[in-house]
């Protein structure tokens, strides 16, 4: 969009909306992960959601050593355009382009694998011997599951059960170990 028709305004329909907007998800998904193997960076997750009467469209992207802002930008400004071209969304949209951060969600097997050896918060949809919520080590990870280590105790988690999963960073890892100098 290049700003051309903001002069006369924003028609009351885009800010009252009694129906859902159409949004080809999967076509964003797509468009996202080939631009982003184009730009030789991993497309780490894609939501997309309702922000008041916009759609919110999110792009997560890293790389091996970590992306940087200039990666980013670029990414952000060639999605956009792409968006504009391909058309998937019917409306108004919002588009935030960011790192998955240091307490990254986990999604996908890759990102189990990716974490052996890590301390992982996992929220699950049902019980397991009477709890939902669980932190520990991620030993293992295949396609069905992944392992997790809590107070010397094993457990086997299916990728079915898992509701949310986040890689949990202490303040050592952050800061490192030692007292500060002054």
């Amino acid at each position: 969009m290049d700003g051309s028709d903001w002069g006369s305004g924003p028609s009351a329909h885009f800010f009252f909306r009694s129906t859902p907007m159409k949004v080809d998800t999967e076509k964003i998904a797509a468009l996202a992960g080939q631009l982003a193997q184009d730009e030789m960076l991993e497309l780490v997750d894609v939501e997309i959601g309702s922000e008041g009467p916009r759609v919110m469209i999110r792009v997560f992207l890293d790389r091996e050593g970590g992306i940087r802002l200039g990666e980013i930008e670029s990414f952000s400004r060639r999605f956009g355009v792409l968006l504009e071209v391909e058309d998937p969304v019917q409306g108004h949209y919002l588009l935030e382009v960011s790192s998955p951060g240091l307490e990254r969600k986990l999604t996908r097997p890759s990102h189990f694998a990716a974490c052996r050896g890590k301390v992982v918060k996992v929220s699950l949809v049902d019980f397991v011997e009477g709890s939902r919520n669980f932190r520990g080590t991620l030993t293992d990870s295949d396609e069905d599951g992944f392992d997790l280590e809590r107070e010397g105790k094993r457990y086997r988690i299916p990728f079915r059960m898992v509701r949310k999963a986040n890689i949990e960073i202490s303040q050592e890892e952050l800061f490192g170990k030692g007292k500060r100098k002054r």
